[in-house]
């Protein structure tokens, strides 16, 4: 009987001791699943911080560039405006030639033919305007011309003569003045090639290049 004693005790005392133990195992296995939890939010958190940035340091489109060349003489000019051909050929660039004088040109712009043109002359001297004439060759044809003015204010006020007698759509056109010199205005969005322009400008040291802002 005894022996039946001691086996029920000893296991009594081993079932004891599996719900005493018990009570810890739980507690471990949730530090360590929490401790993982807590990595992964982390790392989903920094994820998210990582890809929702914009960057600081992101670069504006930059606005393209001009030079103005001028002081060049006619044979020079002649010369550079070939070279600049070149470049434009190899390089993403323009350039215009700029009168240096210029007059004002009031027009109504060119109609589809000469007839037309002639027609629209004819309605013009019935409303009483006067001093116009039909363009006959060039870009302007069948255009009819309403004068030329030596500034901005005094074609602005033939444009208003004729608007008052009924006639609208008329435009200013700045044409050069005969014999006036040219200068260049090279646009580009590369740097370099506006920079390259220095090394051609070495043959014409009496020309001079400026940065100026591109015309609108």
């Amino acid at each position: 009987m005894k022996w039946i004693v001691w086996a029920l005790l000893v296991a009594n005392l081993a079932v004891a001791g599996f719900f005493i133990g018990r009570s810890n195992w739980p507690q471990e296995d949730i530090a360590q699943t929490a401790s993982l939890n807590v990595d992964r939010l982390s790392l989903r958190s920094q994820s998210t911080s990582t890809h929702g940035e914009t960057p600081s340091s992101s670069v504006a489109a930059s606005p393209a560039l001009c030079v103005e060349w001028r002081g060049l003489d006619r044979e020079e000019f002649v010369r550079v405006r070939q070279q600049l051909k070149s470049l434009a050929g190899e390089r993403v660039m323009s350039f215009t030639e700029v009168p240096l004088n210029t007059r004002q040109w009031v027009i109504f712009p060119p109609l589809p033919s000469a007839e037309s043109a002639t027609a629209k002359l004819s309605e013009l001297a019935a409303a009483g305007v006067k001093d116009a004439f039909v363009v006959k060759d060039g870009d302007w044809r069948n255009a009819i011309s309403l004068g030329l003015y030596a500034d901005v204010d005094a074609a602005q006020r033939r444009v208003l003569e004729v608007e008052r007698k009924g006639v609208l759509g008329t435009r200013v056109e700045a044409l050069p003045r005969q014999g006036t010199d040219f200068y260049f205005v090279i646009r580009s969005d590369d740097p370099d090639t506006l920079k390259s322009l220095g090394g051609i400008k070495q043959a014409y040291p009496n020309s001079r290049q400026s940065r100026v802002a591109c015309p609108s």
